[in-house]
């Protein structure tokens, strides 16, 4: 069964649908909701949490593709991801400055690592740089978006991306030095 199909048995409270729904995307949804949290119990409350505003909200959803579809549940799992994070953890950001500013893309830490030494390495950072590193790297807002969803200037984001990639290739070099790479 497509995912078209699933969602429109699913808009029918065909509860083998939502079911199916569910298994389908949820070990990705809680890898996803992880990365940003960073704490098991945690990311799975904000699954399902999100599964339950998901089924709530799918009447009102009018998808043209599945990848549309699935796009759509992403943003509701990372919004109930954050919103778990606002509440249990204190986000520190700070704010840029001319010193501080250089073009984040400089850096390039994602190309360097693979993806499992990478999710390690995001795991490491403090929250502020793990959640904006997550949404523009992996997830693809843009700073703009980053700073609306976040309530921070869009410097702030495009500071939290710089630091968090500067902690990365810091402590990748500090991985290399000991594997004498």
């Amino acid at each position: 069964m497509n995912l078209q199909r699933l969602i429109a048995s699913c808009k029918t409270a065909d509860r083998k649908a939502q079911k199916a729904l569910f298994e389908g995307f949820s070990k990705s949804f809680l890898r996803l909701s992880f990365r940003y949290l960073n704490d098991r119990q945690y990311a799975e409350d904000a699954c399902l949490e999100a599964f339950a505003l998901i089924f709530e909200n799918l009447q009102k959803f009018d998808y043209q593709s599945d990848a549309q579809a699935e796009a759509w549940m992403k943003r509701i799992v990372v919004n109930q991801s954050l919103k778990i994070l606002r509440k249990t953890k204190t986000l520190l950001y700070q704010q840029i400055t001319e010193d501080d500013f250089t073009e984040t893309n400089e850096i390039g830490i994602e190309d360097e690592l693979s993806a499992q030494e990478l999710m390690v390495l995001i795991a490491q950072l403090p929250d502020g740089y793990r959640t904006v590193f997550n949404m523009y790297v992996i997830e693809g807002y843009t700073h703009t978006e980053i700073a609306e969803v976040l309530n921070i200037t869009e410097g702030t984001s495009r500071s939290q991306l710089f630091k968090a990639k500067a902690m990365l290739k810091q402590s990748l070099e500090k991985q290399n030095c000991r594997t004498g790479l």
